[in-house]
């Protein structure tokens, strides 16, 4: 992966974390169900991704080129590993989502959670509001990661589109 993109995502990772702890967002069951669900959608495009390049000429070609930011390997090589990256990620964020479930650390409109606060020199850590930055920085990465690998497809339907078969 390119050093930027790992750069923007754990800049983007601590600001979404913050402003979700400041806000004491909190999930509830439903919300945490969608979330589920839309991981999963991820999931199952980047292995339909991965299946739609495997054997085309965009990938042919991807595997020719070296990649001018890292001439140690060629640009296939740089999409498998977003791919590792981005698969990772979303089945990382469908489990760390089951366990917040289970171990009830998610709110129901009749009654909040309880939380389970720490004191560290004068600062409250609690779990429940960290879990649930972390659960939220997850999707807002899993989106960008998303996006990047939208691009690529884009660019192998223009190029696979343009032969003259």
């Amino acid at each position: 992966m390119y050093r930027h993109h790992k750069i923007l995502a754990l800049i983007l990772f601590a600001i979404v974390i913050g402003a979700s702890y400041k806000g004491e967002l909190r999930l509830t069951n439903d919300f945490i169900g969608h979330l589920i669900t839309f991981f999963s959608i991820v999931f199952g495009f980047y292995l339909t991704g991965l299946s739609v390049l495997f054997g085309s000429n965009y990938s042919k070609r991807l595997r020719q080129e070296e990649d001018s930011r890292k001439n140690t390997q060629t640009k296939l090589h740089t999409l498998k590993a977003y791919f590792n990256f981005s698969s990772f990620l979303s089945l990382s964020s469908i489990v760390f989502l089951l366990l917040m479930s289970l171990l009830g650390m998610t709110t129901d409109d009749s009654h909040k959670v309880i939380s389970n606060c720490i004191y560290l020199w004068k600062l409250s850590l609690c779990w429940d509001q960290l879990l649930t930055s972390i659960a939220l920085s997850l999707a807002v990465i899993n989106v960008i990661f998303m996006r990047l690998l939208f691009q690529v497809f884009f660019n192998g339907f223009l190029e696979e589109g343009g032969r003259d078969d």
